[in-house]
Protein backbone atom coordinates (compact mmCIF):
# COMPACT_ATOMS: atom_id res chain seq x y z
CA UNK A 1 0.00 0.00 0.00
CA UNK A 2 1.47 3.36 -0.98
CA UNK A 3 1.95 6.01 1.71
CA UNK A 4 1.60 9.74 1.16
CA UNK A 5 3.42 12.40 3.11
CA UNK A 6 0.84 14.53 4.91
CA UNK A 7 -1.03 14.26 8.20
CA UNK A 8 -4.49 13.78 6.67
CA UNK A 9 -3.35 10.88 4.51
CA UNK A 10 -1.58 9.08 7.35
CA UNK A 11 -4.52 9.69 9.67
CA UNK A 12 -6.83 8.00 7.17
CA UNK A 13 -4.41 5.11 6.67
CA UNK A 14 -4.04 4.70 10.43
CA UNK A 15 -7.81 4.45 10.83
CA UNK A 16 -8.00 1.82 8.07
CA UNK A 17 -5.15 -0.19 9.53
CA UNK A 18 -6.77 -0.31 12.98
CA UNK A 19 -9.96 -1.56 11.33
CA UNK A 20 -7.92 -4.08 9.34
CA UNK A 21 -6.21 -5.38 12.49
CA UNK A 22 -9.50 -5.83 14.32
CA UNK A 23 -11.18 -7.55 11.36
CA UNK A 24 -8.32 -10.01 10.91
CA UNK A 25 -8.13 -10.70 14.64
CA UNK A 26 -11.87 -11.37 14.88
CA UNK A 27 -12.75 -12.92 11.52
CA UNK A 28 -9.43 -14.07 10.09
CA UNK A 29 -7.37 -13.22 7.03
CA UNK A 30 -8.19 -13.95 3.42
CA UNK A 31 -4.74 -15.04 2.23
CA UNK A 32 -4.98 -18.81 1.60
CA UNK A 33 -1.26 -19.40 2.04
CA UNK A 34 -0.60 -17.79 5.42
CA UNK A 35 -2.12 -18.08 8.92
CA UNK A 36 -4.15 -15.25 10.39
CA UNK A 37 -1.36 -14.30 12.78
CA UNK A 38 0.85 -13.25 9.87
CA UNK A 39 -1.83 -10.92 8.52
CA UNK A 40 -2.68 -9.53 11.97
CA UNK A 41 0.95 -8.71 12.72
CA UNK A 42 1.28 -7.18 9.27
CA UNK A 43 -1.58 -4.79 10.08
CA UNK A 44 0.06 -4.01 13.43
CA UNK A 45 3.32 -3.18 11.66
CA UNK A 46 1.49 -0.71 9.43
CA UNK A 47 -0.07 0.93 12.49
CA UNK A 48 3.41 1.45 13.95
CA UNK A 49 4.56 2.89 10.63
CA UNK A 50 1.57 5.23 10.34
CA UNK A 51 2.14 6.65 13.82
CA UNK A 52 5.83 7.29 13.14
CA UNK A 53 5.00 9.07 9.90
CA UNK A 54 2.40 11.22 11.68
CA UNK A 55 5.04 12.20 14.21
CA UNK A 56 7.39 13.18 11.39
CA UNK A 57 4.69 15.20 9.64
CA UNK A 58 3.83 17.09 12.82
CA UNK A 59 0.65 19.03 13.40
CA UNK A 60 -2.46 17.98 15.28
CA UNK A 61 -2.69 14.26 15.84
CA UNK A 62 -5.88 12.39 14.91
CA UNK A 63 -7.92 10.50 17.48
CA UNK A 64 -6.59 7.14 16.23
CA UNK A 65 -3.03 8.16 17.09
CA UNK A 66 -3.83 7.91 20.79
CA UNK A 67 -5.37 4.46 20.57
CA UNK A 68 -3.28 1.71 22.23
CA UNK A 69 -1.00 -0.28 19.95
CA UNK A 70 -2.57 -3.71 19.36
CA UNK A 71 -0.59 -6.65 20.74
CA UNK A 72 1.47 -8.98 18.62
CA UNK A 73 0.04 -12.47 18.22
CA UNK A 74 1.77 -15.77 17.40
CA UNK A 75 2.39 -16.10 13.67
CA UNK A 76 0.40 -19.34 13.57
CA UNK A 77 -2.63 -17.81 15.31
CA UNK A 78 -5.93 -18.63 13.63
CA UNK A 79 -9.19 -16.80 14.30
CA UNK A 80 -12.41 -18.72 14.97
CA UNK A 81 -10.86 -22.20 15.26
CA UNK A 82 -14.14 -23.76 16.42
CA UNK A 83 -15.99 -22.38 13.39
CA UNK A 84 -13.23 -23.66 11.10
CA UNK A 85 -13.37 -27.09 12.74
CA UNK A 86 -17.11 -27.56 12.42
CA UNK A 87 -17.07 -25.95 8.99
CA UNK A 88 -14.41 -28.44 7.93
CA UNK A 89 -16.58 -31.35 9.05
CA UNK A 90 -19.48 -29.94 7.06
CA UNK A 91 -17.31 -29.48 3.96
CA UNK A 92 -15.93 -33.01 4.24
CA UNK A 93 -19.41 -34.49 4.37
CA UNK A 94 -20.37 -32.30 1.44
CA UNK A 95 -17.45 -33.60 -0.62
CA UNK A 96 -18.22 -37.24 0.18
CA UNK A 97 -21.83 -36.73 -0.91
CA UNK A 98 -20.89 -34.99 -4.15
CA UNK A 99 -21.76 -37.16 -7.16
CA UNK A 100 -18.71 -36.04 -9.11
CA UNK A 101 -16.36 -36.92 -6.26
CA UNK A 102 -18.05 -40.31 -5.90
CA UNK A 103 -17.64 -40.92 -9.62
CA UNK A 104 -13.92 -40.14 -9.46
CA UNK A 105 -13.43 -42.57 -6.58
CA UNK A 106 -15.34 -45.30 -8.40
CA UNK A 107 -13.54 -45.09 -11.75
CA UNK A 108 -10.02 -44.27 -10.59
CA UNK A 109 -8.67 -47.84 -10.51
CA UNK A 110 -10.15 -48.68 -13.92
CA UNK A 111 -8.36 -45.84 -15.72
CA UNK A 112 -5.20 -46.13 -17.77
CA UNK A 113 -1.97 -44.68 -16.43
CA UNK A 114 -2.08 -41.94 -19.04
CA UNK A 115 -5.59 -40.92 -18.08
CA UNK A 116 -4.71 -40.91 -14.38
CA UNK A 117 -1.67 -38.76 -15.07
CA UNK A 118 -3.22 -36.20 -17.41
CA UNK A 119 -6.56 -35.90 -15.65
CA UNK A 120 -4.93 -35.08 -12.28
CA UNK A 121 -7.51 -37.34 -10.64
CA UNK A 122 -5.22 -38.27 -7.75
CA UNK A 123 -4.67 -34.61 -6.89
CA UNK A 124 -8.38 -33.86 -7.09
CA UNK A 125 -9.41 -36.83 -4.96
CA UNK A 126 -6.63 -35.75 -2.62
CA UNK A 127 -8.49 -32.54 -1.77
CA UNK A 128 -11.02 -34.50 0.28
CA UNK A 129 -8.31 -36.70 1.78
CA UNK A 130 -6.31 -33.60 2.66
CA UNK A 131 -9.32 -32.10 4.39
CA UNK A 132 -9.78 -35.27 6.43
CA UNK A 133 -6.10 -35.13 7.43
CA UNK A 134 -6.49 -31.47 8.41
CA UNK A 135 -9.43 -32.34 10.65
CA UNK A 136 -7.49 -35.15 12.30
CA UNK A 137 -4.39 -33.00 12.87
CA UNK A 138 -6.10 -29.64 13.48
CA UNK A 139 -4.46 -27.95 10.52
CA UNK A 140 -6.58 -24.80 10.69
CA UNK A 141 -4.91 -23.13 7.71
CA UNK A 142 -6.08 -25.94 5.44
CA UNK A 143 -9.48 -25.94 7.14
CA UNK A 144 -9.80 -22.22 6.45
CA UNK A 145 -9.18 -22.73 2.72
CA UNK A 146 -11.97 -25.29 2.54
CA UNK A 147 -14.20 -23.17 4.78
CA UNK A 148 -13.87 -20.07 2.60
CA UNK A 149 -13.54 -21.56 -0.88
CA UNK A 150 -15.59 -24.79 -1.01
CA UNK A 151 -16.90 -24.00 -4.49
CA UNK A 152 -13.34 -24.12 -5.84
CA UNK A 153 -12.96 -27.74 -4.72
CA UNK A 154 -16.43 -28.73 -5.88
CA UNK A 155 -15.66 -27.29 -9.31
CA UNK A 156 -12.44 -29.32 -9.37
CA UNK A 157 -14.43 -32.53 -8.89
CA UNK A 158 -16.75 -31.59 -11.73
CA UNK A 159 -13.99 -30.42 -14.09
CA UNK A 160 -11.94 -33.57 -13.48
CA UNK A 161 -14.93 -35.74 -14.29
CA UNK A 162 -15.43 -33.84 -17.55
CA UNK A 163 -11.74 -34.25 -18.45
CA UNK A 164 -11.87 -37.97 -17.80
CA UNK A 165 -15.02 -38.31 -19.88
CA UNK A 166 -13.33 -36.58 -22.80
CA UNK A 167 -10.23 -38.77 -22.45
CA UNK A 168 -12.25 -41.98 -22.32
CA UNK A 169 -14.20 -40.92 -25.39
CA UNK A 170 -10.95 -40.22 -27.22
CA UNK A 171 -9.54 -43.60 -26.19
CA UNK A 172 -12.68 -45.33 -27.42
CA UNK A 173 -12.45 -43.59 -30.79
CA UNK A 174 -8.81 -44.60 -31.10
CA UNK A 175 -9.80 -48.25 -30.79
CA UNK A 176 -11.93 -48.01 -33.92
CA UNK A 177 -9.44 -46.18 -36.13
CA UNK A 178 -8.00 -48.49 -38.83
CA UNK A 179 -4.36 -49.33 -38.31
CA UNK A 180 -3.28 -47.62 -41.53
CA UNK A 181 -4.78 -44.36 -40.28
CA UNK A 182 -2.70 -44.63 -37.12
CA UNK A 183 0.44 -44.64 -39.22
CA UNK A 184 1.29 -48.28 -38.56
CA UNK A 185 1.80 -51.20 -40.91
CA UNK A 186 -0.63 -54.09 -41.20
CA UNK A 187 0.94 -57.49 -40.75
CA UNK A 188 -0.20 -60.58 -42.65
CA UNK A 189 -1.63 -61.91 -39.41
CA UNK A 190 -3.69 -58.72 -38.88
CA UNK A 191 -4.99 -59.06 -42.46
CA UNK A 192 -6.17 -62.56 -41.66
CA UNK A 193 -3.59 -64.16 -43.96
CA UNK A 194 -1.47 -67.04 -42.62
CA UNK A 195 2.28 -66.81 -42.71
CA UNK A 196 3.83 -68.88 -45.45
CA UNK A 197 6.28 -71.49 -44.36
CA UNK A 198 9.49 -71.66 -46.24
Amino acid sequence: MGRKGNTADYAEELKKDYECWFTRWKEGWSDPGYPDGTGINGARGRIVYDKKELEKAGGEMPEEYFRPLPPEVPENYMARPKALWYGGIQRYRQYLADENYQYLCQVRDSLSRETIKHSSIDNVIGYAKGLKYALEHKDFLTLRRHFKYPEMYMESFRDCRVRIGEMLLKEEKQKHIPVEEKGGQISLFEMGMPHMHR
